[in-house]
C-alpha cells in the first residue's frame, strides 16, 4: 500500500503551492518547489566574453532580445559612450565631449578611471587653469592607485609650462614615490631643452644628469643647444656622446655632427662622415648645398638677416626660397614684405608641393599681420590643415589682445586673455601683458598673482622678476621701501 501511495503521491502534480512535503522511506524530506514561470534563468557569461574580446558593438547585438542583467546593459553603454568621448575629444569636438561629460557625471570615479582620466583631459587640452588643476587634484587624491598614471598623462597632455605644477601635485599626494618623481622632472627637464634656449646654469645642470643617465637623446638635445649659442665645439661633443651612448644613432644625431664639423672648419672629416652615413641616411645629401647649406640652414633658424642676405645673393630665387624669405621677413615684423615673397612663391610653386600648404599659410599670417584681415580671413577658411586654421585663430586673438593693450582698453586685455589661456593654453607674453593689464587696472592683488606664476615657471627672467616686484610695491602703496 506504501508503494502505491507513494507512486501516487510522486505522480500528483506539485503547482498548488511552494512547499510539499512527501513521505519518502517513513523520513520526513523537505522538497522545495518553484512555482511555475521561475524557470527563466538566461547564462549571459558568453555575452560577457564577446564583450571583452569584441567589443561593445558586438556584444550589444548578441545581447538584443535577450534578458540580460542591468550590470551588463550599463557596461555596454559605458563602453559605447566612452568610444564616443574619445574620439569627440581627440577630434576637438568641444561640444559632443561635454554633453557626453553632463550626462554620465556617474563615470567620473576611481572604478571608471579611464572616463576620468578623458574628462580630466577634455579639462586640461582646453588650458592648464583652475578647473583642471582641480580634477587633477580630485583624481590623485581619491584614486592614489592611478596616481603616477594620472600624472604621466596629464604632462602628455598639458603645455610644457605646466609641467612643475603638474609634478608639484604628484609630490604633495599620498602616492608620491621619489623615485618615479625624480623620472617624471628628468622627462619634463628634458622637452624644455628642445623648446627653449638655457640659461647657462640650466644647461649646466641639464649637463650633469645626463652625463650620470648617459642618456643618448639628452646629450642630442645638449648637443642643439650649444649649437644654437656657436658654442662648436661643446656641441661636437655632446653629439659625440649622443652617438656613441646610441646603439644606431639617429639621422639627426649624424646631421647635428656634421654641421658641429663644418662650423669648425673640419670640412674634410665632415665630408667623409657625411658619406659614411648618406646610404643609410639619403637626407644627409642635402647638406651643403642649396637651401640645405648648414650655413643657410643655421642662419635661417637663429638670425633672420643673416638668412635674407644669404638667400639674396642670388640673382634668382626658386619658389621655395621666396617661401623661406617669407617667413625670415616675417619673423623680423616685416608682414608686408613677406606678403610679397610668399605671393611670389605662391606663383611659382605647384599645388602638388610638398612646402605650398605651409607657404599658403605662411601667406595668410602675413596678409593678418599686415592688416589685409578679410582676404586672411577667406584664406583661412580654405586652409587644409586644422592645425593650422587653429594657429591662424590664435594668432588673429593675440593680435587682437596687442591692439586693445595698445588702446589701453585694459578691461578688453583681462577679459580676452582668459578667455585665450582656456582655449589655447598660456602664452608668457600675453600672460605678461595680463599682468600689467591688471596692474593699470589697479586691480594689484591678481596683477602679482600674475607675475608670480610667471617668475615661479621662469625664475631667470630678470625682466618678470622687475614686474613682480613693481606689482608687489604697487600692493605695499610703498615704492620707497621696495627700490
Amino acid at each position: 500500500m506504501k508503494r502505491l501511495t507513494l507512486a501516487f503521491l510522486v505522480a500528483l502534480p506539485a503547482t498548488a503551492a511552494e512547499q510539499a512535503y512527501i513521505q519518502l522511506l517513513e523520513s520526513d524530506v523537505s522538497v522545495q518547489v518553484n512555482p511555475r514561470g521561475q524557470y527563466n534563468y538566461f547564462d549571459e557569461g558568453p555575452i560577457w566574453e564577446t564583450l571583452e574580446k569584441s567589443g561593445w558593438q558586438e556584444a550589444q547585438k548578441a545581447a538584443a532580445n535577450q534578458p540580460v542583467s542591468e550590470s551588463l546593459q550599463e557596461e555596454i553603454k559605458y563602453r559605447s559612450s566612452l568610444e564616443q568621448l574619445d574620439k569627440a575629444i581627440s577630434s576637438n569636438q568641444t561640444a559632443q565631449a561635454e554633453r557626453l561629460l553632463a550626462q554620465n557625471p556617474q563615470w567620473s570615479n576611481c572604478t571608471r578611471v579611464q572616463w576620468a582620466w578623458l574628462d580630466l583631459k577634455q579639462e586640461v587640452q582646453s588650458g592648464y587653469g583652475p578647473k583642471s588643476k582641480q580634477k587633477l587634484s580630485q583624481l590623485l587624491s581619491n584614486c592614489p592607485e592611478h596616481a603616477l598614471s594620472t600624472t604621466q598623462k596629464t604632462l602628455g597632455w598639458a603645455n610644457a609650462y605646466a609641467g612643475p605644477d603638474i609634478l608639484s601635485r604628484y609630490k604633495n599626494s599620498s602616492s608620491y614615490s621619489p623615485a618615479e618623481y625624480e623620472k617624471l622632472a628628468y622627462q619634463v627637464n628634458l622637452a624644455s631643452l628642445g623648446q627653449q634656449k638655457l640659461s647657462t646654469s640650466q644647461t649646466r645642470s641639464a649637463s650633469q644628469i645626463i652625463l650620470q643617465k648617459k642618456d643618448a637623446k639628452g646629450a642630442e638635445l645638449l648637443g642643439w643647444q650649444h649649437l644654437k649659442k656657436k658654442q662648436y665645439s661643446s656641441a661636437l661633443e655632446w653629439f659625440e656622446k649622443s652617438i656613441n651612448w646610441t646603439a644606431t644613432p639617429s639621422q639627426k644625431q649624424i646631421e647635428g655632427k656634421i654641421l658641429s664639423l663644418q662650423q669648425l672648419g673640419k670640412a674634410d672629416e665632415a665630408k667623409r662622415y657625411q658619406q659614411l652615413w648618406a646610404s643609410r641616411y639619403p637626407g644627409l645629401k642635402k647638406i651643403g648645398s642649396g637651401n640645405s647649406s648648414p650655413q643657410l640652414a643655421k642662419a635661417c633658424q637663429s638670425d633672420p638677416q643673416a638668412c635674407l642676405q644669404m638667400l639674396y645673393q642670388s640673382k634668382t630665387l626658386s619658389a621655395e626660397q621666396h617661401a623661406l624669405a617669407g617667413w625670415q621677413w616675417y619673423k623680423i615684423d616685416r608682414p608686408l614684405t613677406a606678403k610679397r615673397s610668399f605671393e611670389k612663391a605662391l606663383e611659382g610653386m605647384d599645388s602638388n608641393n610638398k612646402q605650398y600648404q605651409s607657404t599658403q599659410y605662411g601667406y595668410t599670417l602675413a596678409l593678418n599681420k599686415a592688416g589685409f584681415e578679410q582676404h586672411a580671413e577667406l584664406l583661412a577658411n580654405n586652409l587644409a590643415d586644422p592645425s593650422q586654421k587653429m594657429l591662424y585663430a590664435k594668432q588673429k586673438e593675440t593680435k587682437a589682445i596687442l591692439n586693445a593693450y595698445e588702446k589701453q582698453d585694459y578691461q578688453y586685455v583681462i577679459d580676452r586673455s582668459e578667455a585665450f589661456e582656456q582655449t589655447y593654453g598660456k602664452e608668457v607674453g600675453l600672460a605678461e601683458i595680463k599682468g600689467w593689464a591688471y596692474y593699470n587696472q589697479k586691480q594689484n592683488n591678481k596683477a602679482v598673482k600674475t607675475f608670480r606664476e610667471l617668475v615661479d615657471a621662469y625664475p631667470h627672467d630678470d625682466n618678470l622678476q622687475d614686474a613682480l616686484k613693481t606689482a608687489e610695491c604697487a600692493l605695499k602703496k610703498s615704492y620707497k621701501l621696495c627700490y
